[in-house]
This record gives structure tokens, C-alpha cells and sequence, in this order.
């Protein structure tokens, strides 16, 4: 294989372990750096990955911003099918195209007390969490959702968000 000026250690040698393929050499200084350049490639690389496979505050933030923007924008059409409110949120963060590409992790819960008297009853409110992320977005939205029938109803949302848990 490679020989060094002097004659020095070959940059790959044979494996020791019973096979035939070849490693870097630790005693030559280009294999030391080939094992030190493989070792940082396989961490940055490592580290990428969990970057772009996990939510953030911020992208958590403004995915749920620009979903409330989204759906504020036009009327919407309720109906048994389509899951109600919290499918529909839900649908809106994904589709803003913030967080991570594959998987969404993306949490939304009726965030209603049913025993709370001093609630307001114009409102039904819903918590958005994502997966990884301690932040929690707390959305009252109005009107509250009609009751599911066969026939689909088209409503105007108006919501808003406060940060923190409901």
C-alpha cells in the first residue's frame, strides 16, 4: 500500500482480526488523522441528524403562529369526517413546513375543564406540544366547536395564543 517518504509505516494495513481487508494504520500520522477525520465526519454527522429530527422553541413557535394565521385566513368546513378541531390544528402545524422533516411529533389536546364553572363557554381552548420540546401553546378558539352532525358546517375561526399550558 501507501509507503511514507523514509520508508516509514504504511498508511493501511492488513486487519488482525482474521480477515483480509484493510485499516488505517494508528502508528503513521496520515492514519491518525484519517481515524481522527472519521471519527469527527461520524459525529457531526450524528449530531445533523438528531438537529433535523427534533423540534426546536423557536420552529415550535412559529409553526403554530403561522398555523393560527393559516386557519384565521379562510373559512373552514367542519364535518364528522374531518376530525374536528384538534385534527385540524394539527394539520396547520404540519403543513407549515417548520420542524423537523421526517415525523411530526406535534401534540394538540383539548385543553377543556369540564368542572371549571368560571370557563368561558365561547371559547374551546386546546394545548399544542411537540415531542422533545418543553414549550407548550395554549389556543382559545372561538367559535367552539359545533356538535358533529352528517352535514358539514363552514365556521371562521378566530383564535388566539398565549405561551405556556392552559
Amino acid at each position: 500500500m501507501s509507503k511514507g517518504r523514509d520508508g516509514d509505516e504504511p498508511i493501511f494495513i492488513r486487519s488482525n482480526w482474521g480477515t483480509s481487508r484493510y485499516v488505517y494504520n494508528p502508528r503513521n500520522p496520515v492514519g491518525v488523522g484519517l481515524i481522527i477525520g472519521s471519527l469527527l465526519f461520524a459525529a457531526i454527522a450524528m449530531y445533523s441528524l438528531r438537529a433535523s429530527s427534533s423540534w426546536s422553541e423557536g420552529e415550535l413557535r412559529d409553526a403554530v403562529h403561522a398555523a393560527v394565521r393559516d386557519l384565521e385566513a379562510t373559512p373552514r368546513t367542519l364535518g364528522s369526517w374531518t376530525g374536528g378541531y384538534q385534527s385540524l390544528i394539527r394539520d396547520a402545524v404540519e403543513e407549515t413546513g417548520e420542524g423537523p422533516t421526517s415525523g411530526s411529533g406535534v401534540y394538540v389536546d383539548a385543553a377543556d375543564d369540564p368542572y371549571d364553572k368560571d370557563a368561558d363557554p365561547s371559547v374551546d381552548l386546546f394545548e399544542v406540544t411537540a415531542k422533545d420540546v418543553d414549550a407548550a401553546f395554549c389556543l382559545s378558539v372561538s367559535p367552539p366547536e359545533p356538535e358533529p352532525v352528517l352535514t358539514s358546517v363552514e365556521v371562521s375561526l378566530s383564535i388566539s395564543v398565549e405561551e405556556g399550558r392552559c
